[in-house]
Order: C-alpha cells, then structure tokens, then sequence
C-alpha cells in the first residue's frame, strides 16, 4: 500500500459512511411496512421470508445502486468534478426541459422521464447536484472582490438558482423548487452577502407575494391556506396533513408497534411510501423512534460540516456545503410538513422516502463529500 493510500484510508470519514449506511437501513424497515400488501403474491421469497412489499424491494435495489454510486463518486478525481460540473448542470437543465416535452404526466404532474421497465427519471431531483456542482465551481473561481458579494457579484449565481427553480415550479414541483432554492441560498449565505442587499431582497420579496400567490396554482393556494386552518376543509384540501398529524399524534411515546400503525395499514394515509413515510415511522415507532431518526439526520449534517470545516480547496469547501444544505434543507422541509409546521408542498425525506432517482442523488452527494474528506490533503 502507497503513503497516497494509506492517508486516503486515514481522512476517509468512517462515520459518515456508517450514517449513510444506517439511515438507509432504518428507512427500508419502515417501508417494509408502509409498502406492504397482504393479499398479494410475494415479490420475493428468501430463506422462507416472503417480501409483499413492492416498495421495499425496489428500495433496497436503489439503495445499491445508491451505494455504487457513492462508491463511484468518492473515488472521482476532484479535477474530473471542477472540470465536468458546467457540463453536468447543463444536462440537467436539458433534463428539466425534456420534461415539459415529454414528461410522464402523473397526478397532474409532470415531472418525470420514462425510462422503461417501469422506472423513471426525476429530472428535478438530480438538478439538486447540478447545482451543488455548479456553484461550487462558480465560487471557487469567482471570490467576492470584498467580503462579501456586491449586488452585480449576486447576478449570477442567482441567475445559475433561479433558472432550474422556475423549470421545475412550472411542472408543478413547488417543493422541489424550494429546496432546490434553499440549497443555492445556503450556500450564497456562506460565501457572504451584504446586509443591506439581503434587507432590499427581503422587501422585494415581500413586495412581490402577490404576484408570487397569484402565479399558484389553485391547490397550492388551498394547501398554504390548508396550513392556517386544516380543518376547514378535512375531506378535501386539508386531508393530507389532517391524516398526518393523526398518524403521529397517534404514535404518542412508544408507538403502536411495527405493521400496526391503523393510519397505514388501512391505508388513511395518503403518499404513506414517499412524502409522508416519516408519519409511518412516528405512529409505529413513537417518539422515540422520531428522536432517533432525527437525531441520525442531526449527526450526518454534523459530520459533513466537519467535513466542510477540514477541506482546504475552495471547490471542495463549497461541495461539502452544498452537500450539507441538502441533506438540512430537504429534512426539514419534509418534517415541518408532515407536522403541520409548513405547508404541504411534496418533498422526500433523503434516504427515507420511496424513489430511485431521490436516493442515487443523496448518495451520490454523499459520494461528494466522502470524496472531500479523503482527497482534502492528499489531493491538492
């Protein structure tokens, strides 16, 4: 073994990689039960364990490929990332412009690719490492002349947020496009913005939520107003969150118990596989398995600041970044929804929600930053 690999082994983030691994797992156990069907012919049979969860088993198939991904990813030489990231930002936004050609239209949504054999392609979940990409190239060549980011410095960093954000809302996706827009706002935030710039964004901001409520459509509007008062309307705009706070509330310290959570296995629980899965966790598992998962999403956004914290290059710095402001953005997105703290807007839970393409873009930012703590010195 080489000094190079040796060091390599040394920086690599072994816990990290043991979260990755763990909130994964964690999530395929709730799904095994959320996902499963009783009365139908089992999936999969294995040393007598019947699987009648057909979410389960295709998670556990992404989730490997999830983990080749990362693995693939960790090991790319950071000048293959600086040099391809434009690139890769640019056949996302390709990607997103597809969709509104010939997107799979799904709910009244169109906003995924057929890839065939069943399986899609969400184009707006991997705009999430586009962009991570993107502005950390950006950044890392393009430092504010002062301490901050002047007005004309914010121009087009904005622009490279606000393009994917506007493509993606108009599928409708407003909670893709929040996160996507929390994700480049984080990573804006560190580089540093001046005061009285982010104070005139704000009132602009303000100044323009009528115009922004109008451009809504209809069952958006009823579910932001749904948030101020969910039971206005208990059997149309307001079920979702009406079922999910039941579901949870239900769970109370302990739990119900694994497969006996009423709100799931009777099916009240609307998107119980996807958006809505931490609902499944709360009302089986009680508080406590709540405390437990949050606190794994705690300790992962943790350990990828200490990643941010140990890399030297520019580039690698706003990877780790933008790779911690997924994982924090996306979590409390869906949390505060499903809690009835934010409007219900339709945004997985990383690596806990049902979806291929949600799960191979998480870990392979994952793979991002992995990738950052082994090259950090080694690779300079």
């Amino acid at each position: 073994m080489t000094l190079i690999d040796r060091r390599a082994l040394r920086n690599f983030d072994w816990i990290l990689l043991s979260l990755a691994a763990l909130l994964p797992l964690c999530g395929l156990i709730v799904l095994f039960s959320a996902g499963y069907e009783p009365d139908s012919e089992p999936i999969l049979n294995i040393f007598g364990l019947k699987i009648q969860s057909q979410a389960f088993a295709k998670q556990a198939l992404f989730f490997i490929l999830g983990f080749v991904a990362l693995f693939i990813v960790t090991l790319t030489p950071p000048r293959a990332l600086f040099r391809f990231a434009y690139p890769i930002y640019g056949v996302c936004v390709t990607l997103l412009l597809a969709v509104d050609i010939i997107g799979l239209t799904i709910k009244g949504s169109q906003r995924w690719l057929s890839l065939g054999m069943g399986f899609n392609l969400q184009p707006s979940e991997i705009m999430k490492l586009g962009l991570i990409l993107c502005l950390a190239r950006y950044f890392s060549r393009n430092q504010p002349k002062g301490r901050v980011m002047t007005f004309g410095e914010l121009v087009m960093p904005a622009a490279l947020v606000l393009v994917p954000m506007a493509l993606i809302a108009e599928q409708p996706d407003l909670g893709s496009a929040l996160a996507l827009g929390g994700i480049g706002a984080s990573m804006i935030l560190f580089i540093g913005v001046r005061p009285r710039i982010l104070i005139i964004l704000l009132t602009l901001f303000c100044a323009a939520l009528p115009i922004v409520w109008s451009g809504l459509h209809p069952y958006q509007q009823r579910r932001v107003l749904t948030l101020l008062n969910p039971e206005g309307d208990p059997r149309g705009s307001g079920y979702h969150i009406t079922q999910s706070i039941i579901a949870v509330g239900s769970g109370e310290l302990t739990g119900k118990g694994y497969m006996r959570g009423t709100q799931t296995q009777l099916e009240f629980l609307p998107e119980h596989t996807t958006d809505f899965v931490f609902c499944v966790l709360a009302e089986e598992w009680g508080f406590l398995g709540t405390l437990t998962v949050v606190s794994l999403y705690a300790a992962l956004i943790y350990r990828l600041l200490i990643v941010v914290l140990k890399a030297r290059d520019p580039f690698n710095v706003m990877l780790a970044v933008g790779v911690a402001s997924a994982f924090a953005v996306c979590a409390v997105i869906n949390i505060g929804m499903v809690i009835g703290l934010l409007p219900v807007v339709g945004i997985p839970l990383p690596l806990f929600s049902y979806g291929g393409s949600a799960v191979l873009t998480m870990m392979s930012a994952l793979g991002l930053a992995l990738g950052v703590s082994v090259k950090r010195r080694v690779f300079q």
